[in-house]
């Protein structure tokens, strides 16, 4: 608009009628620029670029909506080129057929129930292997066999349901199912040839009736469960699809709003006039003012090691200023030498002696600034059970992920066998974690978890699984394949605890050692 009075200077040579037609045919112009940026804009809505999923040890990306990948003939999909850089490129077997924008307003492929594709091996030799997979079925595509594959991967005579060989499929019946997003990861599977859609090698049979619109495959195992929901966020934001996790909850989207008051300490921010009858639960609370860690309440550490490569050291607890601090620093250690595994950093575990169950559990504290984990977390298990859940795990200085405040919630075992699920969420603070104190708050009781940030709730999910007794944790890893390593110049960085406080109420029991939650048969209790 610069221009616009010297235009109208030169336009002032000629009559009327041509002023007009000079207006209109600008007003006209502008108009266009403006419908056309509308459509640009909606287009990009549907098709314009996401965040790439995470890339280390990818080697199979196979994205319908990426119309340069898919080779065609008329509208048969001949082959479906591997995005990841690994040229791991599919080959159809059967009729595969493009799905033009019929998937969310993207394309997917349509299997028929006698289509596949193959791949050949993506590893040299046997290892782990995680795959993500984006498929549904529509009502007229139900019915007919079931436990259709998705993945399959055999070497050799076995079959790919059976050690070393792998197998996902959608399931033990062939019923419709919504835009949906799976995951399978496995150690020590064989360097066999991949399909999806249907069986590897000789496993022909159960081939898939509906639509695939994106696969990943990693030739490693995530360390990180954050790490998985990451790239299932990823996959199920641009898909508008479902994560194939059990009782996903609620998710806070934007910011906190009003922030509730402090008026007294006796409470839990959340609830200043206590109007759910809380009892102040002592033993596992802390106003870490002695100078020293009370060794009647924590231990540091207990039977884990760290998570490679940072070995957790007692030396990086420490309690002073009225406040308990967990350091991660780069250094080799004489304990190393145990475990090669273990090298260049140490890092903090500290959990209460015993284990309880339910409760209102809030912390004050300030992440450390590097890309090493803070954590406030649960956990519990025996023979017959296993569970967690995991109140934050934040990188503070983690490129990408400053902002990012992880939730989940675990069930590992269940009833003497071991099946990994988990549900969790995201909410994005308008601050960096690492920059200030803020207070964390869970609340666990038989029929919900209730996660708060400041008072206010930022996740709420039904309580489903998690009725066992668990230690409290914090601690601070490594976290390569999430958080990636710290940089030298962050380290030390410091994950700064002012207080744990700790709230039951009436008919919640207290607290447990080991020995005694693995004799007691847990059941829910009834209440709120």
């Amino acid at each position: 608009m610069v221009g616009f009075p010297l235009a109208m200077r030169r336009v002032r040579r000629y009559s009327l009628a041509i002023m007009k037609r000079v207006l209109h045919g600008l007003s006209i112009l502008m108009l266009a620029i403006s419908l056309s940026s509308r459509l640009g804009n909606a287009q990009a809505a549907v098709t314009g670029p996401e965040s790439a999923p995470i890339r280390e040890g990818l080697k199979l990306w196979l994205d319908a909506s990426d119309a340069a990948t898919l080779e065609l003939q008329g509208d048969q999909v001949r082959v479906w080129r591997d995005k990841s850089g690994a040229g791991n490129h599919a080959q159809a077997g059967g009729k595969p057929v493009l799905l033009r924008a019929g998937f969310g307003g993207r394309n997917a492929v349509r299997f028929g129930g006698q289509d596949v594709f193959k791949v050949k091996p993506i590893a040299s030799k046997t290892g782990p292997v995680t795959a993500f997979i984006v498929s549904r079925r529509l009502a007229e595509q139900a019915g007919g066999t079931g436990w259709q594959r998705l993945v399959s991967i055999r070497a050799g005579e076995i079959a790919d349901n059976k050690p070393p060989n792998l197998c996902l499929t959608t399931g033990e019946k062939s019923v419709a199912y919504p835009p949906t997003v799976k995951v399978i990861s496995k150690d020590g599977i064989a360097a066999g040839e991949l399909a999806f859609g249907g069986g590897a090698g000789a496993n022909a049979g159960n081939k898939f009736h509906g639509e695939i619109a994106e696969v990943l495959v990693y030739d490693r195992g995530f360390l990180s469960d954050g790490a998985v929901l990451e790239v299932m966020n990823y996959l199920a934001a641009k898909w508008q699809a479902e994560i194939d996790r059990k009782d996903s909850g609620w998710n806070r989207a934007g910011p906190l709003g009003e922030l509730p008051k402090r008026i007294t300490d006796a409470w839990p921010l959340v609830d200043q006039r206590n109007q759910g009858g809380w009892v102040k639960f002592e033993e596992f609370s802390d106003e870490f003012n002695s100078g020293v860690l009370d060794t009647n309440k924590w231990m540091s550490p207990h039977r884990w090691k760290g998570r490679e490569p940072a070995l957790f050291m007692r030396s990086n607890v420490t309690v002073s200023n009225d406040c308990m601090t967990l350091a991660m620093r780069r250094e080799e250690v004489p304990e190393m030498k145990k475990n090669p595994k273990f090298h260049t950093y140490t890092s903090a575990y500290v959990c209460t002696r015993k284990m309880t169950r339910y409760g209102y559990f809030e912390i004050r504290a300030k992440p450390m600034n590097s890309a090493g984990s803070s954590s406030f977390w649960f956990s519990g298990g025996t023979k017959l059970w296993r569970i967690e859940i995991d109140v934050f795990e934040i990188g503070g200085k983690a490129l990408g992920r400053e902002h990012a405040y992880n939730m989940n919630a675990h069930v590992f075992r269940e009833n003497g066998t071991n099946d990994h699920w988990s549900t969790g969420g995201v909410w994005e603070a308008p601050w960096r974690w690492a920059d200030d104190y803020h207070v964390f708050g869970l609340e666990w009781s038989p029929t919900r978890l209730a996660y708060h940030v400041d008072g206010v709730p930022v996740r709420v999910m039904p309580n489903t699984h998690w009725h066992h007794p668990q230690y409290l944790i914090f601690d601070s890893e490594t976290m390569p394949d999430w958080f990636g390593l710290p940089k030298d110049e962050d380290l030390p960085s410091f994950f700064h605890v002012d207080y744990v406080r700790a709230w039951k109420r009436a008919g919640w029991e207290g607290a447990f050692t080991e020995e005694e939650a693995e004799l007691k048969k847990w059941e829910p209790l009834k209440g709120p």
